[in-house]
């Protein structure tokens, strides 16, 4: 057996046992069983002999799973000699048995050892690119990692241009896609053979490979790559063990300066970390790395009857839940925790509610102080009009309705405190175990709750007074009959003119003529244009924008504010959490866009080109705020709803903006590699129309739905591509959890008359979504807005307060099986959220950011950016969380 291979797929034996379930396969004849038997025994010694334990236990396991499935079968006894035959009888699978149970306690032992912390090998334990006899003495653990390379640190490594990358995959597939960086060249497979010297194989290289190949010696470290090896000691007889094998014992005359390594998974894993850094990030796998069975991998649900229905979830299983990702702010955590040691069903001591609401009820009275200032200047303003112009007073309504939402979340919190103790009271009393004590320190937190309860009572008939007289500005503003503008002579006349009509709409909020009047009066900030960089001119318009900088002082990098132009808080807030997703900025900041513009679709690459030029101001600096002017002239020449000043749909903006963005970059041909691909592959090329973007690379995903007879089990599967999930909301429920309402969204759908083509007739069928790719970046719509059929189909707003994890969002129960067996990871953090604060007659939208510069999250309130507490991300205000699993990154100068 060869030496064993490092341990790769998990780290314990239960997650190898979930890896090795088997759909139901009843309706399977007994003929493809047997087969599909026999090929993983084969399959599974394969492994062994390879010395890859994890997927040899992954696959006898199957092989045993299938085994218990054939005895089953109804017609097990008449093909009893059948599989005798095939499978061998007894006593070949005890010895079978026996094999799987040393595997499994060396995976033990493994696991145990892997878990145990170990001593990092030093740099004098190395020369000339080989180990020293003491570093080998140390665990083969410490080597595997010694001679791998993560692609976070590769990255790391080529921003220091400190690094050559030898790829080694075939020519050709190199030429259809490799790295970016200036210092990684192809060492061509086909060039590569056994017995070679490191002389040899410089003479066979091109001019320009024999050139960075000489660069060995100078470079700090050099690393080696192929499709998508992930063992520092490679199988034998591959190109990358080869080439290893030269460098490290053929290449006498070079010393290198640290040991070579090998980039763990490939180009594979890089160009799905880092898809900007590469010429073609479209490029499919050179063949199918597929461990399981086609016979069974076509069934993607075990059983009709394992599905779970809409039906069957119903209001109690959207009570509140324990969240572990709230924060990492104590606080939070023993607000919105019961902890690790307590089980869900127990109630937490008196001592700790006590705790709990003396620091929520600190909260909810600071934001009460905070509430009633801001309302009394709103108050004083509107009834004696106290010199506020439009803008401030916008601003100060705009404040008002955040902390409005935020006296909403304390009410909510509220609610779960009473629940709570009312928890602790029964479990006490059923227990006979209540102290005097407690039963005072019940009574002093029941009355504080209810003294909370009139405290919020008092404060929502003020919000109805301050929304009565909002009413009556907005009514005003509806038979307000402004002036048409001239015709524009450029795009910046034309957005001065809408800007100064929308001051004038803006002022008549602030119900009071006085302020209206100095409304129209306001000038535009001023700066010094002599302290401006020189304007940018893009594409073939040759224009100069107008950003309208205000300068600031110390002004961090992707922390500059977007100016309201009159309502355009909805795209202020979209533009801020897609300036703060480092892979879209940098594509922008480093003009690789510029490379992939297309001036053949509608918007004739306008939409990239404005997004990137602003994109570059927001990081440059140097500026308080500036004004996307430029930018809305645009999208308001191809959208007419985003022209005037009214309040839009940060969503539908946002998913608009999406279809614009990638078809101005729908340039990347994708060539077919393949002859045979699956279904979800032609889907995707379809839509696609072998053009892709990188748009389409960081956003896009790919939805399966399948409908299911419920007579014949028959299957019938579609494929649709998706820029964003759009998740309902419960609608009697004040409170719930993002994972509750992916169960909803993926659950099953009964439909009636559905043509099933097995049964040639109508039948009832289940229809259920899953996701058969995901999207390096997750894009989540919490659809708030409804039409209320009892208000005569009025859209009104769900203020359901949504708790959704900051980090670790598993998606792994929400994807189709092919997608499950993809090396893309399930995991994701969150980065962005787009909030909207008020109802459909009047809100606000701000944006919260996770900077990826300076690792802390920050809010966008339209021209104004203040740091944020990780423990306020989450709130009633969600409407757009923005996810990723792709790494961390600096935006680069």
């Amino acid at each position: 057996m060869a030496k064993l291979k490092k341990l790769h797929m998990s780290s314990n034996l239960e997650d190898l046992e979930k890896m090795s379930i088997i759909p139901d396969l009843r309706s399977k004849g007994m003929k493809i069983l047997l087969n599909t038997a026999r090929k993983l025994y084969m399959t599974a010694e394969e492994y062994r002999l390879d010395g890859d334990e994890e997927l040899a236990y992954i696959t006898y396991m199957k092989y045993f799973n299938m085994l218990t499935a054939i005895h089953k079968k109804s017609d097990y006894a008449s093909h009893k000699s059948t599989v005798r035959q095939m499978l061998g009888d007894t006593e070949s699978n005890r010895r079978i048995m026996d094999t799987l149970e040393v595997i499994m306690n060396s995976l033990r032992h493994r696991y145990a050892r892997q878990r145990q912390p170990v001593e990092p090998i030093g740099p004098e334990l190395v020369s000339n690119g080989r180990v020293s006899a003491e570093a080998a003495a140390t665990p083969s653990t410490d080597y595997a990692r010694l001679g791998l390379i993560s692609c976070q640190e590769l990255y790391r490594r080529m921003q220091e241009k400190s690094v050559l990358v030898m790829d080694c995959r075939p020519s050709a597939d190199y030429e259809n896609s490799h790295l970016t960086y200036y210092c990684a060249f192809n060492v061509p497979e086909e060039l590569i053979t056994l017995g070679m010297s490191a002389g040899r194989l410089q003479a066979r290289l091109s001019s320009s490979g024999k050139a960075s190949w000489a660069s060995r010696s100078v470079k700090d470290s050099v690393v080696l790559m192929d499709w998508n090896t992930k063992d520092a000691q490679p199988a034998a007889n591959t190109a990358i063990a080869t080439l290893l094998d030269i460098l490290k014992n053929w290449d006498p005359d070079v010393t290198y300066r640290a040991p070579i390594q090998i980039v763990e998974g490939g180009y594979e894993y890089f160009i799905m970390m880092y898809p900007t850094h590469c010429t073609n990030p479209s490029v499919q796998a050179p063949q199918q790395n597929n461990n399981d069975i086609d016979t069974i991998d076509d069934i993607e649900y075990p059983s009709i009857h394992d599905i779970t229905m809409k039906e069957d979830i119903s209001a109690k299983d959207f009570r509140p839940r324990p969240d572990i990702n709230r924060a990492n702010k104590p606080t939070a955590t023993r607000t919105y925790n019961q902890g690790p040691s307590r089980p869900p069903s127990q109630a937490k001591p008196i001592a700790e509610i006590m705790r709990d609401q003396a620091e929520f009820l600190q909260r909810a009275e600071q934001n009460d102080e905070q509430l009633e200032k801001a309302s009394k200047m709103w108050k004083r303003q509107a009834a004696e009009g106290d010199g506020l112009n439009a803008t401030e007073g916008q601003e100060l309504h705009f404040r008002i309705l955040q902390l409005e939402s935020k006296a909403q979340d304390y009410i909510v919190e509220n609610n779960r405190l009473r629940e709570e103790l009312s928890r602790i009271q029964e479990q006490q009393k059923v227990s006979q175990q209540l102290s005097q004590k407690d039963v005072e320190a019940a009574r002093n937190i029941e009355s504080k709750i209810r003294e909370r309860q009139r405290l919020d009572e008092q404060h929502e008939q003020e919000r109805q007074e301050r929304e009565r007289l909002l009413a009556i500005a907005r009514d005003s503003k509806k038979h307000y009959k402004s002036p048409r503008p001239e015709s524009p002579t450029s795009p910046t006349n034309n957005l001065k003119d809408v800007q100064d009509l929308s001051d004038s709409l803006e002022s008549l909020l602030q119900l009071n003529e006085d302020s209206q009047q100095a409304s129209n009066k306001v000038e535009r900030p001023t700066f010094d244009r002599a302290m401006k960089p020189q304007p940018r001119s893009e594409g073939t318009s040759q224009r100069v924008r107008d950003f309208s900088p205000v300068m600031g002082q110390n002004v961090g990098r992707g922390l500059t504010g977007l100016k309201n132009l009159g309502n355009t808080c909805y795209m202020n807030s979209i533009l801020q959490c897609l300036s703060n997703t480092p892979q879209l900025t940098e594509y922008c900041i480093s003009d690789k866009y510029k490379n992939n513009i297309s001036r053949s679709n509608k918007t004739n690459g306008q939409v990239i080109e404005e997004v990137a030029a602003l994109i570059k101001e927001l990081w440059n600096g140097q500026y308080k705020c500036v004004a996307s002017r430029d930018l809305r002239y645009v999208v308001g020449q191809y959208q007419k709803i985003f022209r005037g000043v009214d309040q839009q749909d940060s969503h539908e903006f946002l998913t608009i903006l999406m279809d614009w963005l990638h078809s101005d970059l729908q340039t990347l041909h994708v060539s077919r590699q393949r002859e045979m691909i699956s279904a979800s592959e032609k889907a995707w090329l379809e839509f696609t129309k072998a053009k892709e973007s990188m748009i389409l690379h960081l956003f896009y995903g790919q939805m399966k739905s399948t409908v299911k007879c419920v007579a014949c089990h028959k299957e019938s599967a579609t494929y649709e591509s998706f820029s964003n999930l759009s998740l309902e909301l419960p609608p009697n429920s004040n409170e719930c959890q993002l994972n509750q309402c992916m169960d909803m969204y993926f659950s099953g759908e009964r439909i009636h008359g559905w043509n099933c083509p097995s049964c040639k007739t109508k039948r009832d069928a289940i229809k259920k979504l899953d996701i058969s790719k995901l999207p390096p970046v997750l894009v989540v719509h919490l659809k708030r807005f409804y039409a209320d059929p009892s208000n005569s189909g009025a859209y009104m707003k769900k203020q359901n307060y949504l708790r959704f994890p900051l980090e670790n969002l598993d998606m792994n129960p929400y994807i189709a099986r092919a997608e499950s067996r993809a090396v893309t990871p399930k995991t994701y953090q969150l980065y962005a959220v787009s909030n909207h604060y008020g109802t459909m007659e009047g809100g606000h939208y701000t944006a919260f950011c996770k900077s990826a510069n300076y690792g802390k999250w920050f809010k966008f309130d339209d021209q104004i950016v203040s740091a944020l507490d990780t423990s306020n991300v989450v709130s009633s205000a969600a409407y757009i969380l923005f996810y990723t699993w792709l790494p961390p990154m600096q935006v680069p100068l």
